[in-house]
């Protein structure tokens, strides 16, 4: 798709290489189709990349204060309402999955 969408929007007159200019639409594609079929659940895009944030801060202030941080430490750092970064938290979940059968 990536590619296709790189042979739609080259323009020759601009004089740029042909794959300079189609491996950021690749690239870009192949990001979006993993971002959005890895997940076991749907859940909402600003909730897949809160859980990336969520992640990053939650080891920055592990390792800074030695201890798991509190969802008030976390909702300061992250500059996110308190609200957002539970249901961060939760939407986590989504990820991986078990069986019912389990």
């Amino acid at each position: 798709i990536g590619l296709i969408k790189a042979i739609d929007r080259f323009d020759l007159s601009r004089e740029a290489e042909f794959t300079s200019f189609a491996v950021p639409y690749i690239v870009g594609e192949i990001k979006r189709f993993f971002r959005d079929t890895t997940w076991a659940v749907h859940v909402p895009r600003r909730l897949q990349e809160a859980r990336v944030q969520l992640a990053r801060a939650t080891e920055e202030l592990r390792s800074r204060l030695g201890r798991t941080p509190t969802v008030k430490e976390l909702s300061d750092l992250m500059s996110l309402p308190e609200d957002e970064v539970r249901e961060a938290r939760l939407a986590a979940n989504g990820y991986n999955s078990s069986s019912l059968d389990a």
